[in-house]
């Protein structure tokens, strides 16, 4: 509680220091631009009805060094990363384990998010950075124009669209000592053949060693776009992108070896391929100043493949080698979007469309272990195979109409109707001393369901550079088909789950303002309530037998605050930011009423100072703090409920960094984790399983445009 109390005082402080500082240097209009509200009319990205837009343009991207869109977004005081064992996911809002299905991931307005609620890890990191050409997130929202799982917010990631004559080259250095290093090689080329014709090229490769011993990553991107423009009233986009990496680990650290030398090689060894094709077409067509309409379609596909992975399991009372080698993970995404906005009035317009998806996702385990005693053996093969199906047609319409200068109001609904199909089949294999075992488990089903979102935002302008919101939305987090799918403990026979949508209700309140032509603010207070919340009952890895149980019981609320400042003088050189974000997220009913939503941090700040020395060189210093959460612990396999629960430590992290720009050459060069403070990444006390963070890091990067 002290240190809680100690942060926002020293916040508090800050503020007042820097309007201390002169008030009166800036007499010019506009010079800060807090969380900017982004309004892409032509692509209807976010509409301007979400008042809490933040944005991070690829000029902020380039002069930090960034090399992935996960470092990019880690240090927002509003976006919390979220490890439960597969791969590090985005959380908004405190999601928790939820994350990687109630925070909607989106590239130019096409979700990315993977069907598999259990397994899925939404691919961030196989989008290029340099390809970015901005990073837009509202949290918290979006229910009527993305649909599906978007309690805790969404994100959209807006790519370059290079029509001009372009040639550069980039390369980019890493590492943590003289061991373990890693670069990138970018090459970037556009050509404009004609007025109504012309290309894009991004091909980047990378290979890096990771923190930990017997980390390492390589691959490469590739990023192409055909632009054509028939007439002045239309335009079409074609697009390709290719993502290819071989990933090596080592695997999880036991509490004791991570606090003796957090470095070292894990327990276990894998290594994974993942390939991911996309193709996209865009049409955009213009009817007059009043009409405008969008066709999206899209074909997006991402194997994984476990070429080799042995992790330590305990057997019948044995330690002993686990291995899934043949596993893998298919996604594939095909979808249409159908838009259209009319602006009837000044300032006042109508957005309606329609969308479908298609969503097809298959998984193979295959675990395999020995265990050889003087008496007696075990050989024992599982393999699951499962093909997971959801499509989904969808309606939507919003309104934002401006009645005067001061009030204007915006709502929206959205329907959606979704077709399930689940096919699973489980066969055991078992050799125990000659005599062999084997069981065959089938099971298909087929689910619909209906859902639909509200929301309404009137919104008071109350002074030339301030405005408040108000908010409310009710949106949805439709099951995944695997849920419809339960095991009984006792007959060990598949059975079909019957489960409702979660539904949340969100109730919002925002003000932002420019104060003294040179000190911004933002405010946001909320309040998410999710009934029937999808909770899950037993072990599907249980020596006694699996088993597993998808049902509608609990019952959970969000209650939080987002605070952003941004402060500006000598001109714009020297530029102050600070965000803290609070959020209390407990489960309200159900068994485990009163107990805290797992991996979800209270409290997240920043402080942030850029200063530009001069036009050709610029610094800037990052402090990012994140208080303590509650891991998974341990829950009661035939109740649900958790019984245990152990702190994540909370830590903090200093970054550093410069840039130089000298004609047609950047420099970038940098330190990440200046103090070199040990964090986790993922913790599991139950099963003493661990991965640390990164220690201090430093990066360079080299940039020439011809």
């Amino acid at each position: 509680m002290h240190k809680k109390i100690t942060l926002i005082k020293f916040f508090i402080l800050i503020n007042f220091l820097l309007i201390d500082i002169n008030a009166q240097e800036n007499n010019e209009e506009d010079k800060v631009k807090l969380d900017e509200i982004v309004v892409s009319a032509s692509k209807q990205d976010f509409d301007n009805s979400l008042r809490n837009v933040i944005v991070i343009n690829s000029s902020d991207l380039q002069k930090k060094g960034f090399s992935s869109i996960e470092q990019a977004l880690e240090r927002m005081a509003e976006i919390n990363f979220v490890n439960f064992g597969l791969g590090r996911n985005i959380d908004m809002r405190g999601q928790g384990d939820k994350s990687n299905v109630a925070v909607k991931v989106m590239i130019d307005g096409k979700s990315i998010n993977m069907l598999d609620n259990s397994h899925g890890v939404t691919p961030l990191n196989s989008i290029n950075l340099d390809n970015v050409e901005r990073i837009e997130i509202i949290p918290g929202g979006g229910s009527v124009l993305y649909g599906n799982g978007t309690r805790g917010g969404a994100i959209n990631i807006i790519t370059k669209k290079q029509k001009k004559d372009l040639f550069s080259i980039a390369i980019k250095g890493n590492g943590y000592n003289r061991h373990k290093l890693g670069g990138n090689l970018e090459i970037n080329a556009a050509k404009k053949i004609n007025e109504n014709l012309a290309f894009s090229f991004n091909m980047e490769g990378f290979n890096q060693d990771g923190y930990q011993d017997g980390y390492n990553e390589k691959g490469y991107f590739i990023n192409t776009k055909t632009y054509i423009n028939p007439n002045e009233q239309s335009d079409l986009i074609f697009g390709y992108n290719y993502f290819k990496s071989k990933n090596t680990g080592s695997g999880y650290l036991t509490k004791a070896q991570i606090e003796d030398n957090p470095k070292q090689k894990g327990n276990g060894e894998n290594i994974t391929s993942i390939n991911r094709p996309e193709i996209t077409l865009d049409y955009h067509y213009y009817l007059d100043d009043t009409w405008e309409f969008d066709l999206e379609t899209f074909w997006q596909n991402q194997k994984i493949n476990y070429l080799k992975d042995v992790s330590m399991m305990t057997v019948m009372g044995i330690t002993l080698p686990v291995y899934q080698n043949g596993s893998s993970f298919e996604d594939t995404f095909t979808g249409i979007n159908l838009k259209s906005r009319y602006n009837y009035k000044d300032n006042s317009y109508l957005i309606f469309g329609y969308e479908f998806a298609n969503h097809d996702a298959k998984r193979t385990s295959i675990i395999h272990y020995d265990v050889n005693m003087p008496k007696f053996s075990i050989n024992h093969t599982m393999t699951t195979l499962m093909d997971m199906k959801k499509q989904s047609h969808s309606l939507f319409a919003l309104d934002s109409h401006e009645f005067n200068d001061i009030f204007s109001i915006s709502s929206g609904l959205r329907y959606e109707r979704s077709f399930y199909k689940t096919n699973r089949n489980y066969t055991s294999k078992m050799l125990i001393t000659q005599i062999q075992k084997n069981n065959t488990e089938t099971f298909n089903t087929e689910n619909q369901g209906n859902n639909f979102a509200f929301e309404i935002t009137p919104n008071f302008k109350y002074s030339n550079t301030g405005s408040l919101y108000l908010k409310y939305e009710r949106g949805f987090i439709s099951p995944s088909p695997a849920q419809f799918v339960n095991k009984d403990q006792k007959t060990q026979k598949y059975y079909s789950s019957d489960l409702n949508s979660e539904i949340f209700n969100t109730f919002e309140l925002g003000i932002n303002d420019l104060w003294w032509d040179f000190y911004g603010f933002n405010l946001t207070l909320f309040y998410t309530l999710s009934k029937d919340e999808i909770s899950y009952l037993g072990n599907p890895h249980s020596e006694a037998g699996a088993f597993w149980k998808y049902y509608n019981i609990d019952q959970t609320h969000r209650i939080g605050a987002e605070l952003n400042f941004d402060q500006s003088f000598l001109d714009d050189a020297l530029i102050f930011r600070q965000s803290i974000a609070y959020i209390d997220a407990k489960i309200s009913k159900g068994i485990n009423k009163g107990k805290r939503i797992p991996y979800v941090s209270k409290i997240k700040a920043s402080l942030g100072v850029e200063y530009a020395i001069n036009s050709n060189f610029s610094t800037f210093l990052d402090l990012t703090y994140y208080s303590r959460a509650k891991d998974g612990g341990t829950i009661d396999e035939k109740t649900g409920k958790m019984s245990k629960n152990t702190w994540i430590k909370d830590y903090a992290l200093t970054d550093i960094g410069l840039s130089y720009y000298y004609k047609k050459l950047q420099i970038s060069s940098g330190i990440r984790n200046l103090f070199n403070k040990q964090y986790y990444t993922y913790q599991d006390s139950l099963n003493d399983e661990y991965l640390s963070g990164s220690g201090r890091n430093y990066y360079l990067e080299l940039k020439y445009v011809f």
